[in-house]
Order: structure tokens, then C-alpha cells, then sequence
């Protein structure tokens, strides 16, 4: 596995974590394009071009805006297989990982970690790379979708629960959830990041685990 997970892009954890990534990598990867898979569609692009703008700053020469919706391309199997990386966009949860399953490119992310794929994942997209999105409901998401199936993408051992802010306000809340569920909690605040290469974890900031 070579992923990175993150609450925001814009912190210096985050782009150290995701610098730690690219440095494990050839150098050639550096020629494939990243591919950008929005969680819902952004027509002007404003969450995108400041995505694209790091990854360029990063040394990639090519990001690739792409979404599961209306402006669905048939042809994402292919571009993600021939591509450097994979970034997941943060958004709503239950809707990205709804629409990754409906377009089946659920199981095409899972195959392609597995082959060693980089993955970066913020927020929701980070959410989704574990074994369930339960999680998000500790962020105030809501299941608007009637989403059924809310298996994630089984990267990781835990649950990831972004923009955590301590001491928690809703600690109460939190510890009801984790007696009820059998994965551990990373708390990741917006100056959190994890890398997980190999088998290997490496944190940057402070994140906490609840186990």
C-alpha cells in the first residue's frame, strides 16, 4: 500500500505526509498524470484547481479532473489504471462513496491499491479508504442518499474521523461509537496526516488513536 490520509490539503503535515509518499515513489511516476476524482461535481472547478496547483508544485506535470455523476467518463478504468496516483476529494461521504460504488469504481481503487497504486485521500476521501464510512456521522454527515452499503475501501485496519478538534465537544458522542464498533478511531485534525507505506504507518502532527 502506498496512501496517504488527511482531514485538509493546505497543512503542513499534510503536504509533508504527501511529499513522504511521492519520495517512495519512482521518479518516473512523476510523468503520470494524478487523477482527481471529485466526491460530487464541481463545475467551476474551485475545489480542484487549488489541488491540481499542489500537485504541480509537487513536480507532476499533468492532474486530471474527473467525476462519478453527470459528467461521468466511461473510459475512468483505464485512466486511473495508467495513472501516477489517485486523489479523493474531500465532500459528503455517503454521496462519493455512493456514486464509487454505482460506477463500480470501488473495486477498481481496491485492486489498484493493492498493486501498490498511490492513493491520497482527504477528508471523505480518507474516510472512505477504511473498512466503513460509520464514521462520517461524527462529522455531522447525513445519509441523504440512502446509501445501504457504507463498506469502504478496507485500506487500512481503523476508521478515520477528520477535522477533529480537542478536547472533543462531543466526547460522549464519540465514546458511545467506539463501544459499538470493532475498529479503532484515528482522530485527524485539520494539521493531521498519516502515511501508510508498506506496512508501515508513519504521523504527522498529532493524531490520536482511540483503540
Amino acid at each position: 500500500m502506498n496512501l496517504v490520509l488527511l482531514s485538509n490539503t493546505s497543512s503542513v503535515a499534510s503536504l509533508d505526509a504527501i511529499s513522504v509518499l511521492i519520495e517512495n515513489l519512482s521518479s518516473d511516476i512523476l510523468k503520470l498524470p494524478v487523477v482527481y476524482i471529485a466526491s460530487e461535481p464541481d463545475p467551476q472547478r474551485q475545489y480542484f484547481e487549488p489541488i491540481k496547483h499542489m500537485y504541480q508544485a509537487l513536480g507532476f506535470e499533468q492532474v486530471e479532473y474527473m467525476e462519478l455523476e453527470q459528467g461521468f467518463d466511461p473510459n475512468l478504468e483505464r485512466v486511473l489504471k495508467q495513472s501516477g496516483m489517485v486523489h479523493l476529494s474531500g465532500g459528503d461521504t455517503y454521496r462519493f462513496l455512493y456514486w464509487l460504488k454505482q460506477r463500480g469504481i470501488d473495486k477498481t481503487l481496491r485492486c489498484l491499491a493493492d498493486e501498490g497504486k498511490p492513493i491520497v485521500g482527504v477528508s471523505a476521501g480518507a474516510m472512505i479508504m477504511t473498512p466503513s464510512i460509520d464514521s462520517a456521522v461524527l462529522c455531522g454527515d447525513q445519509n441523504q442518499v440512502d446509501l445501504a452499503d457504507t463498506v469502504g475501501l478496507n485500506l487500512v485496519s481503523f476508521l478515520v474521523v477528520p477535522h477533529v478538534s480537542l478536547p472533543l465537544k462531543n466526547e460522549t458522542e464519540f465514546k458511545m461509537f467506539q463501544q459499538q464498533s470493532p475498529y479503532d478511531l484515528l482522530l485527524l485534525s485539520d494539521a493531521d496526516a498519516v502515511t501508510v507505506l508498506g506496512y508501515k504507518q508513519q504521523l504527522f502532527g498529532t493524531p490520536q488513536l482511540l483503540q
